[in-house]
């Protein structure tokens, strides 16, 4: 065989094996295509998977905290039958000396005051209770002006603030957007700390809100000047049925994280705070409506610093 006919059949059994390479190349990338797309569908598969899984977990946890309270709900049946007998008790026997055509209208007055009182104590327990165990069951929400709820609450506490010469003041910082749930509840809830203070400081009291504002968050304080919290109760005050009052429920607390949780918020004591008591209310920014600057600038006006004296 000559020289080039050797070449020449060199060069044939090269482009024959490249030729053979690129075949099994392809083969081989088709193949992988194959894998990878294979693989895509089943990642897709666990995703939806992992995802059902999730939202199960969720409705089960969320299942099992109302089961729970729900559970400790049972556990101060006794309490409260003890508790709501007394007052109840009161309540019947003021309003039976109503019917009495020989009492002076000074005692009946002060018997009109003392059933209203009790009946305002029950139903303040009563409402506790339902709230508490309602926990953050879904509801009907609204959007919801925190400087405005304030007046609500301050309006509610005018005869007791005005009794103990309170002093009630509430600073707006900038722009304060709404946030959205149930306003009659968060009204509740806040009238509860408010109260909290009331008692615990006495006459004189001055309660301090202050309401802030960022992009995401809005921040409620509540200040006052009474002795505070001592530091050994400060890790219970929010646990169901703790109290130290000899009338308390132990829900009043309790039912101001449960509320605040189930909008999507946090509410803390700050220990650092030493003039008295500090609780810091966070709550989202209401994200699905968007005010005109027109309704801004009315209800910010509306929310300027307010400064009562009740006396």
């Amino acid at each position: 065989m000559s020289q080039s006919a050797a070449s020449n059949q060199q060069l044939q059994d090269a482009f024959a094996l490249f030729n053979q390479v690129s075949e099994q190349l392809t083969g081989s990338y088709q193949a992988l295509q194959q894998q990878v797309t294979s693989l895509t569908q089943e990642l897709g598969v666990a995703r939806t998977e992992r995802s059902r899984l999730l939202d199960e977990m969720r409705m089960l946890q969320d299942e099992v905290a109302h089961s729970r309270r729900l559970s400790s709900m049972g556990q101060m049946t006794a309490r409260l039958a003890h508790q709501i007998r007394t007052p109840l008790s009161t309540a019947l026997l003021y309003a039976s000396q109503l019917n009495s055509a020989e009492l002076p209208r000074q005692q009946h007055n002060c018997f009109v005051e003392r059933l209203l009182t009790g009946l305002r104590h029950l139903d303040h327990m009563v409402n506790d209770m339902l709230v508490f165990a309602r926990d953050n069951r879904s509801c009907d929400e609204e959007s919801i002006f925190l400087p405005d709820v304030l007046e609500q609450v301050r309006q509610f506490l005018l005869p007791q603030l005005e009794t103990q010469k309170a002093v009630w003041t509430v600073n707006s910082n900038g722009e304060i957007p709404p946030t959205c749930g149930q306003r009659e509840v968060l009204a509740s809830v806040f009238s509860n700390l408010a109260s909290n203070a009331l008692h615990a400081a006495g006459d004189g009291v001055q309660l301090d809100w202050t309401v802030e504002a960022n992009p995401s968050e809005l921040r409620l304080v509540l200040e006052d000047n009474g002795p505070g919290v001592a530091e050994s109760l400060q890790a219970q005050i929010f646990d169901p049925f703790f109290t130290t009052r000899a009338n308390g429920t132990g829900l009043g607390l309790a039912v101001v994280r449960a509320v605040i949780t189930a909008h999507h918020g946090t509410v803390e004591l700050d220990p650092s705070y030493t003039n008295g008591a500090r609780f810091v209310v966070c709550l989202p920014v209401q994200q699905h409506e968007q005010q005109l600057p027109s309704a801004m600038m009315k209800k910010q006006k509306k929310a300027g610093t307010a400064c009562s004296r009740c006396e």
